[in-house]
């Protein structure tokens, strides 16, 4: 990715200040445009949600959640979030961190002793170590685990043990499966995208004594009133879940039917890097509590210092070589910067030129795209159901929001 987008953005973010009620010419250009897209067929169906300024402004479903039945897509429609449930997760662990049930410098095997003989794959060798992995560097992606998408030979190990086809049998077999691969680099070395937000899970199921679904639901969805959250959906909720698709040569095929889809089974293990359904009146209640400093409808989920920690910057502290952060292995991001479970958008304060977060947000592979503005107090959630989508999505909504 590059960052002359994000260049331009922030060019003029700051020339003129989003204004206090969201225009009916802008409700109308965005839902042209989101209409067009479903019209082209480029998606099946899409739903928007724009909150600003304490309200939402914009809240709408174009198209069908799936294409044969011509079901339209409705603003209570389910869908698969994937990688948006990294950030859930990542606020889940910080909680434990907050009660001292865990540091972010702590090493990780001192709850995952699985891994105390981990080697690093380097020039065809397995060495040891140069430090330990912590918290920290599980949340910010730079503790040299892998996803197994390339042909590197730890990627090839990756594909051996096989952790992303359904056939993992719970947290312990997952641990089980990872310790036996590499890893790509060592802690600190650089920002490598992967299971990390996984291990972070399990970390949660391993200090709480509960299952992951479990522990969010009593302490995140339930008190946040995330009634359509988890990592499994009942079959009463069948007509408001979504059909995945996949592009391929430029046409939807189906990846994951609404009728039969693996989601209305129980898995044994609960995946925290990718595992979640949502919707996106349920994800706006994790978001707004996020934008509100740790609180929501009067019951505070995490301090707002603690928000603040985990949405600046950490790459300059951890890695190797900041300027150089992204591995060669992976997809780079946009900015240089991340923080505890999100991608960040920096900017220097028109005031006094600091640097403040103008975003912080992730998205999922089926296209699902968040982003939080704290500087001028904005959610907005994109939901579709497209994976190998040519992620333009953010892209786009952000030049027809801002």
């Amino acid at each position: 990715m590059k960052v002359v987008f994000f260049t331009f953005l922030i060019s003029i973010l700051f020339v003129t200040k989003m204004s206090a009620e969201f225009s009916q010419n802008k409700i109308n250009q965005i839902d042209s445009t989101l209409q067009s897209w479903v019209d082209s067929q480029k998606y099946a169906g899409i739903i928007n949600l724009t909150y600003l300024n304490g309200e939402i402004v914009h809240f709408k479903a174009y198209g069908t959640k799936d294409l044969d039945t011509q079901a339209p897509m409705t603003t209570d429609t389910i869908v698969r979030i994937y990688s948006m449930t990294k950030p859930v997760v990542s606020v889940a662990i910080m909680q434990l961190v907050e009660q001292g049930k865990i540091q972010l410098d702590s090493p990780i095997t001192d709850y995952i002793p699985e891994f105390k003989r981990l080697k690093v794959y380097a020039d065809g060798k397995y060495i040891k170590l140069r430090e330990p992995i912590t918290l920290k560097h599980l949340l910010t992606h730079t503790a040299g685990f892998s996803y197994g998408w390339t042909d590197h030979p730890v990627d090839l190990a990756y594909k051996e043990i096989d952790l992303l086809r359904n056939n993992v049998e719970g947290s312990d077999d997952f641990i089980k499966k990872v310790s036996k691969a590499p890893l790509i680099y060592h802690p600190g070395e650089k920002w490598h995208y992967s299971i990390a937000t996984d291990l972070v899970g399990i970390l949660i199921e391993r200090i709480s004594g509960m299952s992951l679904g479990e522990y969010l639901k009593q302490n995140l969805f339930n008190p946040l009133g995330m009634d359509d959250t988890g990592f499994s959906l009942p079959l009463s909720k069948k007509n408001r879940f979504s059909t995945n698709y996949r592009n391929v040569d430029d046409r939807l095929t189906v990846e994951d039917s609404f009728k039969d889809s693996h989601y209305y089974i129980k898995k044994p293990y609960q995946s925290g890097g990718g595992g979640l359904v949502s919707t996106a009146e349920d994800y706006l209640q994790f978001a707004q509590m996020l934008l509100n400093g740790g609180t929501h409808k009067g019951k505070r989920f995490l301090k707002k210092e603690t928000i603040d920690l985990m949405t600046r910057d950490h790459l300059f502290d951890i890695l190797d070589d900041p300027k150089d952060p992204w591995s060669e292995h992976s997809f780079e991001l946009d900015d240089v910067h991340f923080g505890l479970g999100f991608k960040l958008t920096i900017v220097p304060d028109p005031d006094n030129e600091q640097a403040i977060t103008k975003q912080y947000s992730w998205n999922g592979a089926a296209g699902t795209e968040f982003w939080i503005d704290p500087v001028e107090s904005l959610i907005n959630i994109t939901l579709i159901q497209k994976m190998d989508s040519d992620w333009m999505l953010r892209e786009n909504m952000e030049k027809l929001i801002y």
